[in-house]
């Protein structure tokens, strides 16, 4: 009697396992290179992932000059802030970031934040995690390229 109650506890046990699993959700990590061109998708990304862990392994080239809809990668101290000129929002961090071969990069997982709105225009800053207490979470972390963030699809309040 035991072994069969054994037995069904076990099998009901693996039956349950992968729906568990299925219901699991994942961090989502892009992955690319910013640029005037990219900025608007990753920033639809992070204005609807706020409160939330996100992945980053990014790139920052600014463009060169600043006419409108150029990229600006620049640090206030230890800020580092990207926006594009005459846009509406901007994305800012203080961990997690450096310069690697010429270039500012964003490594890491993230929680979003909204840091409001300054001379109107919408600040988005990215608050570090902990990768480790992200990675052994056991949390899936799906891959998104930058170049195939949509800047149309926006969560609505």
């Amino acid at each position: 009697m035991r072994r069969r109650t054994l037995l069904a506890a076990l099998l009901g046990a693996a039956l349950l396992a992968p729906s568990a699993r299925a219901e699991e959700k994942s961090v989502l990590k892009v992955e690319g290179t910013v640029t005037a061109k990219t900025f608007a998708g990753l920033d639809a990304f992070l204005s609807n992932s706020l409160d939330t862990v996100v992945g980053l392994k990014l790139r920052l080239e600014p463009a060169e000059g600043s006419s409108p809809g150029s990229l600006v990668v620049r640090r206030e101290g230890d800020l580092l802030l990207a926006y594009l000129v005459g846009g509406e929002s901007q994305i800012s961090a203080r961990e997690g970031v450096g310069f690697q071969n010429g270039a500012e990069v964003i490594d890491g997982f993230f929680v979003v934040k909204d840091a409001g709105f300054n001379q109107g225009i919408a600040s988005l800053f990215l608050e570090k995690a902990e990768d480790a207490a992200v990675l052994l979470s056991g949390a899936p972390v799906t891959i998104l390229d930058i170049e195939r963030l949509d800047p149309a699809i926006r969560k609505q309040d």
